[in-house]
């Protein structure tokens, strides 16, 4: 009897310790099973990337992509849905058709993309090319160029580094690396405060003005450049003139580097090529198309549904591919994290929203409006508001796998982080670093001192291949990737909506 007794009791220990063990292992259970068994994430991917394609600040493709997404976040069950406008003056701008060939001294087909923001031609146009090797002395191509450009088209530029064919070009991180990471001591990436960066963008952005409109005045026809990239990429970002009464310039187009190096090249060698080309471009305003699109999952606590966590993504794309990479995947992955959550039935504690930003490509126009909407002005202390937020969580570095998070700068956040991540780290060797990171949306609100991080991703092909080019394309999207970032980020969110309180703020020097 008394073996009985205490085969009963262990029992009773046994199974009430299971439970309490695995209140939270059953919850990533759920969600493991969710993203990996009934993943939505490609299928979501391959609409946006496919049939919607590049989302241009300002234009009419940015905003038929905007109310698709916004159809899918309602499908899914998110609440309050909805468009906050961004920008009032951002023009929209399309490409109709476009052609560069060489046609002397025999022909080769170019393999060019124009510059977001140029103007047509007249028709089809053709001249002899004339190198200027850079427009930074303004004066000296002024001395060196006066009078001598009439009907011609410019190559702007040196000729081209060769990237070498030894070298890799799609990473991903090894545990050296993230140790190296995680054991960094301090930050080596200055922040530069939003205004001052924005004002120094206003520079920066349109440094290019005073040659272009040098130029045309000359009668130049067009201007051609490039960049090196490997194997014949095309890399058109720029121009950054997208407010409606910004200049307009003349055609612009980046060619292949290689295309760019064999002009160059004859022109050493006192041969003149000339060049056939057209282009076809539409200019319009429509301040509707500048949206930030907005949906959250409410909160049910009744002391902590007015707290957020806000997570965040850029919408916009350059024009040249359709902005798979940078940044479909992600918004796509914040899209699928908040399905996962709904579909296992879970009810947060704090409101989760989730913003898809705008004009990030540009100046972080969306993320910008929407934090002086919502948490004050540039250059006011931020407001009661903005100390709610308990994190912001952005994804932007393409479409890799997570590796772990840059506190930036925050190391009372280290142990939040260390604690959420340790129950996936069978997904990816992750890594937790004191490192800033620059460049996208999470900047916006580390500048309203609410606890915001960027994900550690691995690279891949990103900054080699797909960044900004026209091979920002679905097939440099792996699906793995895709399902594992939909977990960790659900299993994130949960995470921190589960805690007693909100993550520490970074203590200000």
């Amino acid at each position: 009897m008394k073996k009985i007794i205490s085969l009963v009791l262990l029992i009773g220990i046994s199974l009430n310790s299971y439970s309490q063990v695995t209140d939270e292992a059953i919850v990533l259970s759920k969600i493991r099973n969710e993203g990996f068994k009934n993943s939505e994430a490609m299928t979501m991917l391959k609409q946006l990337s496919d049939v919607y394609g590049q989302r241009l600040t300002g234009s009419n493709e940015y905003f038929e992509a905007a109310k698709w997404i916004s159809s899918q976040m309602k499908q899914i069950g998110l609440q309050n849905v909805h468009f906050e406008n961004y920008c009032s003056d951002c023009r929209g701008w399309d490409i109709n058709s476009f052609n560069v060939e060489m046609i002397a001294p025999n022909y080769m087909h170019i393999s060019a993309y124009p510059l977001a923001m140029a103007r047509s031609t007249d028709g089809i146009i053709s001249g002899e090319i004339v190198n200027i090797t850079s427009f930074r002395d303004m004066e000296k191509v002024r001395d060196e160029f006066s009078g001598k450009l009439k009907g011609k088209i410019i190559l702007l530029g040196k000729e081209p580094k060769k990237k070498s064919l030894e070298e890799s070009i799609y990473f991903r991180y090894d545990e050296k690396e993230l140790k190296k990471m995680k054991d960094q001591l301090k930050t080596n990436v200055k922040v530069t405060p939003l205004p001052e960066l924005f004002e120094s963008w206003k520079i920066g952005d349109k440094s290019d003005e005073e040659f272009l409109k040098f130029v045309e005045g000359e009668g130049a026809l067009a201007v051609l450049k490039t960049r090196p990239m490997y194997l014949g990429v095309l890399h058109p970002d720029g121009t950054y003139y997208y407010k409606k009464d910004d200049f307009k310039p003349l055609p612009y187009f980046t060619i292949m580097p290689e295309h760019f190096g064999r002009l160059y090249r004859m022109l050493k060698q006192n041969i003149t090529p000339s060049l056939r080309l057209n282009l076809e471009t539409d200019f319009y305003h429509d301040s509707g198309n500048n949206v930030n699109i907005i949906g959250q999952l409410s909160g049910n606590d009744p002391k902590l549904k007015t707290e957020e966590i806000i997570i965040g993504a850029h919408f916009d794309s350059w024009h040249s591919g359709t902005g798979a990479t940078d940044n479909g995947a992600s918004c796509i992955v914040l899209v699928e994290a908040l399905r996962i959550l709904k579909r296992i039935g879970y009810q947060p504690k704090r409101t989760i929203k989730v913003g898809l930003w705008g004009g990030e490509e540009q100046a972080f126009l969306g993320s910008a409006a929407y934090a002086e909407k919502h948490f004050g002005k540039l250059h006011e202390k931020p407001n009661a508001a903005s100390k709610k937020v308990s994190a912001y969580l952005n994804l932007d570095n393409g479409a890799g796998a997570i590796r772990g998070i840059y506190l930036q700068n925050n190391e009372l956040a280290r142990p939040v982080f260390e604690d959420i991540f340790s129950p996936v780290s069978n997904l990816n060797t992750t890594s937790i670093t004191i490192e800033n990171t620059l460049s996208t949306d999470h900047e916006t609100f580390d500048y309203y001192n609410i606890p915001s991080f960027q994900f550690i991703q691995d690279k891949l092909d990103y900054n080699t291949v797909t960044h900004h080019t026209n091979l920002d394309v679905l097939e440099y999207v792996p699906e793995n990737d895709m399902m594992k970032n939909a977990v960790i980020l659900a299993w994130t969110i949960y995470s921190l909506d589960t805690m007693k309180e909100k993550v520490p703020r970074k203590i200000k020097n």
